[in-house]
């Protein structure tokens, strides 16, 4: 077949682009782990959690390193500096860092996965030992 121009037209060299495959994985972004990709998850959920309560609220206070008091910041571990300091914390000190830890912290945060987007908004509690209890 020849058109106007004088070029020829045809299919024979012409291929059509093939489909690209979908990955399988794809979707699964929380469902179908195994249970020690769950647990892993949500350990990293806590530990995630815990600094945004290390960042909320005033651990350094409390802290046993003069590091930290004097730079008015916890670097150290969180988790312990929250157990020694939540007690001293008035209560609407506690419940004002923990709307901040639901937002996301000072630096408004988002969630790394959906398992601590979940977990921001159990209470404190779940976190944070009441000293001797």
């Amino acid at each position: 077949m020849v058109t106007k121009v004088g070029v020829q037209m045809g299919t024979e060299g012409q291929t059509m682009a093939k489909r690209r495959k979908k990955s399988k994985r794809r979707g699964l972004f929380n469902k179908r782990l195994t249970p020690d990709e769950q647990v892993a998850q949500r350990e990293a959920a806590f530990e995630a959690i815990r600094r945004l309560y290390g960042e909320a609220l005033p651990l350094w206070r409390f802290c046993r390193s003069g590091y930290c008091r004097r730079h008015q910041v916890c670097i150290g571990d969180v988790g312990s500096c929250l157990d020694r300091g939540w007690p001293h914390m008035a209560p609407e000190l506690q419940t004002r860092a923990h709307h901040a830890v639901m937002r996301g912290g000072p630096r408004r945060l988002s969630p790394a996965t959906h398992t601590e987007w979940q977990l921001r908004r159990f209470p404190p509690s779940n976190f944070v030992s009441n000293g001797g209890d």
